[in-house]
């Protein structure tokens, strides 16, 4: 009995030396990946925490609405989760916060849809869509509104013009956004010296939430009334994109969509 008791006993030591050793490794294992995840955390909120801006502004919802290539949903998807679609040049480095809008509609709006410049970098040949900041009663232009927050748009806005561009504060905050609905303005030039969508014009609200476009400046414009910059129809590929967008969201056939960006392409300014 006392043998079996101590063969026992080294059994047990042997066990708990045993369990002891696997605990060890268990811990250098785990210790690691628990450093590696707050390692990842902590860079998931550098950003945010090295700008502050990001924060406050990602509190803030409000309506993008889009008349161009962005009126297709997984296009304009692109510039928040980042990515490529069929006919895109180049792929889009995406949105800081890759948050999916809240939720997307469509309006008309007073304004003239055309086409200006003769390229781009996304799509090639033929001409960008723009939207005259100014309104006119004869005007009629279909916009798909995207709900998300106001840093997300800054993000877009900065796709949309200069990637390169520092964002170590916003190019579109709090202040002009209060401007906007205060009446103090309709319209703004954000401060990057590159860029054909510098523009941030003020639609009104929909359910109590700004909504905001961008397109050319207001000086652009001019250039495009006067001639000096080429009005120019769309390249096939971003015609049909923005065609998807009308159709699939539900606004318009695929002859109507085809004929409303033919109106848009041939139509003196």
């Amino acid at each position: 009995m006392l043998s079996s008791s101590s063969d026992s006993e080294v059994e047990d030591d042997n066990g708990a030396q045993a369990s002891k050793d696997l605990a060890e490794l268990l811990q250098g294992v785990i210790q690691p990946l628990s450093k590696l995840k707050v390692d990842e955390d902590h860079q998931d909120k550098g950003d945010n925490a090295s700008n502050p801006w990001r924060s406050e502004l990602s509190k803030i919802d409000i309506w993008y609405a889009t008349f161009g290539s962005n009126m297709w949903k997984p296009r304009f998807l692109c510039y928040i989760e980042g990515g490529q679609v069929e006919g895109l040049q180049r792929p889009c480095p995406g949105s800081l916060d890759k948050t999916l809008p809240k939720e997307s509609l469509w309006k008309t709006y007073p304004h003239r849809l055309f086409f200006g410049r003769d390229s781009t970098h996304s799509w090639g040949p033929g001409g960008a869509a723009f939207l005259n900041p100014e309104s006119k009663i004869q005007d009629k232009a279909y916009l798909c509104l995207h709900r998300i927050t106001l840093e997300q748009f800054n993000d877009v806005l900065l796709q949309e013009n200069d990637s390169s561009y520092n964002m170590s504060s916003p190019l579109f905050d709090l202040d002009d956004l209060i401007s906007f609905t205060s009446k103090e303005s309709n319209s703004l030039e954000v401060p990057m010296k590159r860029g054909w969508y510098r523009n941030v014009v003020y639609l009104g609200k929909e359910d109590d939430i700004p909504i905001l476009t961008m397109t050319c400046l207001n000086s652009e414009m001019k250039s495009f009334l006067s001639g000096e910059v080429p009005v120019c129809a769309p390249g096939k590929a971003y015609a049909n994109i923005l065609i998807r967008g009308l159709v699939e969201g539900g606004q318009l056939s695929e002859e109507e969509a085809m004929a409303y960006i033919q109106e848009a392409s041939n139509q003196p300014l």
